[in-house]
């Protein structure tokens, strides 16, 4: 096994970091991840993370096509990582697993103690829900 993981910690954890950023790229993300990508959705479930409270989440740009905004978001994970720059899951979005102390350059903005590890989501693509429209 690459990790062990307190799932009920983790489904419990909320700090400063994790309060709602109330800007429309956030909120878009919040109504949008769990339904376009469930399986990943549920991979990120099976750690304990409760994917509405991440540490943070990044909104890129509009895809190439200008159908959907580019993102990538962090979660925190109460446990040990034996292997850095884990793969979870590599399907629609890939879910990348780093130690606490990795020198990938990552957010890693949180106040959860020792041991813990984040697990980065990237190559999110989701479309826009919300009437208020981005600035770009």
């Amino acid at each position: 096994m690459k990790y062990n993981v307190d799932i009920e910690a983790t489904n419990s954890y909320l700090d400063t970091y994790n309060e709602h950023c109330q800007c429309m790229y956030c909120k878009n993300y919040l109504k949008t991840f769990e339904k376009e990508y469930p399986k990943a959705a549920g991979a990120l479930a099976e750690l304990g993370i409760n994917i509405d409270y991440p540490l943070e989440i990044i909104d890129f740009c509009w895809n190439e096509k200008g159908d959907k905004r580019i993102y990538e978001s962090y979660y925190s994970v109460k446990g040990e990582l034996f292997e850095d720059k884990t793969v979870l899951y590599d399907e629609d979005v890939v879910i990348t697993l780093y130690r606490h102390d990795t020198d990938a350059r990552i957010y890693a903005n949180t106040g959860m103690s020792k041991p813990y590890f984040i697990a980065q989501v990237t190559n999110i693509e989701l479309p826009w829900v919300l009437e208020e429209q981005p600035f770009d």
